[in-house]
């Protein structure tokens, strides 16, 4: 589950994820991630991201598949470098993405 919030002021997209975060809930969540993406673009009427922060709050995940590792470097390549994080990780989640070796590319918290 998805819970997406974005902040035309500060341009910072904060999405909130919930729930065990398999290959088949991926499926859809990068299709809602992508929709906001898109939602954002068109308010902002530009084709890029340049000044956008996106914030990934894993607080209520218990699971994350590949696919969502996936996600999250596809974010964090239509941001500039240092504006994609990842907040409230659970420990187990965070080992996940130091052993693949993206926890200081993707500001894993």
């Amino acid at each position: 589950m998805l819970k997406s919030d974005y902040n035309k002021s500060e341009k910072v997209l904060t999405c909130a994820f919930t729930g065990h975060l398999d290959t088949n809930s991926c499926i859809i969540l990068n299709n809602e991630v992508n929709a906001a993406i898109d939602i954002i673009k068109s308010a902002d009427n530009t084709a890029t991201l340049t000044d956008t922060t996106i914030i990934f709050d894993v607080s209520g995940v218990s699971y994350i598949a590949s696919s969502f590792i996936r996600i999250c470097v596809n974010m964090a390549r239509q941001v500039p470098k240092g504006n994609f994080s990842m907040i409230n990780c659970d420990p187990f989640i965070k080992k996940t993405f130091i052993i693949a070796g993206l926890d200081e590319l993707l500001k894993v918290k």
